[in-house]
């Protein structure tokens, strides 16, 4: 498969308290790789924990890094970040995976980069609108990037060739009924 400017190189940004979001962008990883392109995930506040006992066991994780030889990288913890003690715990994980995402977001090594939940670091102040928009601006020209996150990011907004807000209307967990496996993780 050939690269052209038609095929590589815009912005995706994908937002809402709806589910979806993830797995829109697993569905962009599918799609890319039968097309012969290199995808990388970055999630950010999740963790994989492969026996299932300290947080979640994402199913998707094991399907991309074994099945379908597609790396992912993790900044995150075993549970949710919901307190500021939380949040000020995760300020050394924050600068390292900064620091990560800008070697991968300025080499030319994926043509599609996911930047899952990128859109929650900067609501929780872990990074800054100005410090996203300056790296994004400077990244690789060639590179298909995709942005999650719950509220909408207006800087983002600008730049972002394709913005999608999901809403939820209505889920399972409005009855009482936790994420199930296989189905939302």
């Amino acid at each position: 498969m050939t690269k052209n400017s038609n095929t590589i190189g815009k912005m995706h940004f994908y937002y809402g308290m709806g589910p979806g979001k993830t797995s829109i962008t697993l569905g962009r990883i599918i799609r890319a790789l039968g097309h012969g392109l290199k995808p990388i995930l970055i999630q950010f506040l999740k963790k994989h924990d492969p026996s299932g006992k300290k947080g979640f066991f994402y199913g998707e994780y094991i399907t991309l890094t074994e099945l379908l030889n597609v790396p992912i990288m993790q900044f995150g913890n075993y549970h949710f970040v919901k307190t500021t003690s939380q949040v000020e715990a995760n300020r050394q994980m924050a600068a390292d995976a900064l620091q990560q995402m800008q070697e991968i977001l300025h080499s030319d090594d994926y043509d599609l980069i996911v930047l899952d939940e990128l859109g929650s670091m900067i609501e929780l102040n872990l990074y800054s609108e100005e410090q996203i928009f300056a790296l994004l601006a400077s990244r690789d020209p060639h590179a298909e990037i995709i942005i999650t996150g719950h509220q909408p990011i207006e800087k983002i907004i600008e730049i972002a060739d394709y913005v999608t807000h999901l809403q939820e209307v209505k889920h399972p967990f409005q009855q009482g009924i936790q994420a199930r496996e296989g189905i939302e993780y």
